[in-house]
């Protein structure tokens, strides 16, 4: 009798042990179906638990969610992107449909993307951002990329969205992008005489620039160069900063770096130039582009310090060769073995280039 009093009491137990479990792990999954970011203005957002598609609402995003193993996550991108960035990233070609204007709202809820990441001030008005959130879509703010250290906790953000190894890759990244930083300010910290150094780009018919509020502008200050143009605008929020040929001449730079080869031709070519230094000199270098443009907010902008080090001081950075950094870095971040050729096109620059 009191063996079987004590089994049914087992059972009890038992019964009672499952009921808890069952019932805790129903909690969990209640509690398991998402988690918290938050975005670069601190807000906090839900995201899914385990994110598998996303929308990056700029090429520069495209690019480091693919760096970061989110190629096969990104459920639709910008609508155009470098032959580059399709060539080692090729799913990206069948999902490039426009997701920056209100008319796409409707095609990027249909895309099943849970994530919706970028700028969104600049694509999406708040009567989008409420139409994908009442869809169940995760909206998440990622404006800040002005300094290198906004584009370190841009990468890190990123990487928190899609999860799984992400966060682990972000960080590698960061660590080689302070290396390399580090590494170009070791060769120019000494320099007495910085060269006078002029970002100037064409477009649409008119000539731009950059002040020091842009990641460029840090750029060209870690390489030892002065940006003459570094208090232009500056009170501008335009992200372009038009400007015309007689302040070039006033300014009168030692080196212009430009984004495209087509911009390079009209600078060189314009009878107004031709007493510049940088004309007569032949120091008009056309920014690297690869899989996306080194100047602007794009991880590859990793290598830009160092690349115009080398361009402003060549001297001081012979012991480095751009090849092979270029080479080390497509295999280390994109796993990818670039060949001699693609090389040399990426560090000639292309002919048409995203500037944004």
């Amino acid at each position: 009798m009191r063996n079987q009093a004590l089994r049914q009491t087992m059972r009890a137990l038992h019964g009672i042990v499952l009921f808890v479990c069952l019932l805790c792990s129903s909690l969990s999954y209640a509690d398991d179906g998402f988690r918290i970011v938050k975005d670069s203005d601190g807000k906090e957002v839900a995201v899914p638990l385990h994110v598998k598609r996303v929308t990056p609402l700029i090429g520069a995003f495209a690019q480091v969610t693919c760096m970061l193993g989110g190629e096969q996550k990104i459920a639709s991108s910008v609508p155009r992107l470098s032959e580059m960035f399709y060539k080692i990233f090729p799913s990206l070609k069948q999902n490039s449909s426009s997701t920056t204007l209100p008319s796409s709202i409707e095609s990027l809820i249909a895309s099943k993307t849970q994530v919706v990441f970028g700028p969104t001030s600049f694509f999406l008005s708040e009567a989008n951002v409420a139409q994908l959130k009442a869809s169940g879509i995760a909206v998440v703010k990622i404006s800040n990329f002005a300094t290198i250290a906004e584009i370190k906790e841009s990468i890190r953000l990123i990487a928190e969205i899609l999860g799984d190894d992400a966060p682990q890759k972000a960080q590698v990244f960061n660590d080689y992008y302070e290396m390399m930083l580090q590494m170009v300010e070791r060769h120019t910290s000494t320099i007495s005489q910085k060269l006078n150094v002029l970002a100037l780009n064409f477009s649409a018919g008119n000539y731009s620039t950059i002040n020091d509020s842009d990641i460029g502008a840090q750029y060209i200050k870690i390489a030892g160069g002065n940006n003459v143009a570094r208090d232009y605008a500056i009170d501008s929020n335009d992200m372009v900063k038009i400007i015309n040929a007689e302040q070039v001449l006033v300014w009168n730079p030692d080196v212009i770096i430009t984004n495209s080869n087509t911009s390079r031709d009209v600078i060189v070519n314009n009878p107004a130039f031709q007493t510049l230094d940088a004309i007569k000199n032949k120091r008009v270098y056309v920014v690297p582009t690869g899989v996306y443009l080194w100047s602007v907010r794009s991880a590859e902008g990793a290598l830009q310090p160092l690349w115009l080090g080398k361009m402003f001081y060549p001297e001081r950075f012979s012991d480095i060769s751009m090849e092979q950094e270029v080479k080390q870095f497509y295999k280390t971040f994109y796993h990818y073995g670039a060949s001699d050729d693609e090389i040399k096109m990426i560090l000639d620059g292309a002919e048409k280039t995203l500037l944004r």
